[in-house]
């Protein structure tokens, strides 16, 4: 399981978001930081529609390729 914590800046960046999960065989969720419950499957757009921009996020990839989400969301990490 990797685990890292993100944040996305504009609704194009939740579009290139999601076409990158969809190509990964891996589990990729995305969940709120203050609200552990709020859980969105990376690969559905709608759902990923509803969060909201500009809030720290917390990645989770869990599967058979799951190493490769290091080089897939670096862009999408905060420091």
């Amino acid at each position: 399981m990797i685990e890292k914590k993100i944040k996305f800046m504009s609704s194009g960046q939740l579009m290139s978001f999601c076409n990158t999960c969809q190509k990964m065989k891996s589990d990729v969720d995305v969940i709120d930081w203050t609200n552990r419950n709020f859980r969105i499957d990376g690969k559905s757009l709608l759902g990923l529609m509803s969060v909201k921009l500009g809030l720290p996020m917390r990645l989770v990839v869990e599967g058979e390729d799951e190493e490769m989400a290091h080089q897939y969301f670096v862009k999408y990490e905060m420091e």
